[in-house]
């Protein structure tokens, strides 16, 4: 009879242990925000960039290469800039790693 019970308990303490990490919440992924190529126009302009498959491939600090920013909910053709991103691209700013600059 003490064996049964044993056995019964491991079982018990298997399903609760079990049963705990099927019901854990999944975790989120986060997908970082696509690359945008500066292609001509004014740099802090959305229409001055076009969506890049990769990521660029930049090399320099003078000019204006490309920035990682989100899409534009209401043109997802275009990247979203805030002014904090304006802000950084104007002043050619790398250290947030949104701004990335060519010779």
């Amino acid at each position: 009879m003490k064996n049964l019970k044993v056995n019964l308990s491991a079982i018990a303490l298997l399903l609760g242990i079990s049963s705990a990490f099927a019901f854990k919440a999944p975790v989120r992924k986060t997908i970082a925000n696509p690359y945008w190529e500066y292609v001509s126009g004014s740099v802090t302009s959305e229409s001055s960039y076009t969506e890049l498959s990769g990521s660029p491939s930049c090399a320099g600090n003078h000019n204006i290469c490309a920035i990682q920013a989100p899409a534009d909910p209401n043109t997802p053709t275009e990247p979203s800039i805030n002014s904090g991103l304006a802000s950084r691209i104007t002043d050619k700013d790398t250290a947030d790693g949104d701004v990335f600059l060519k010779n």
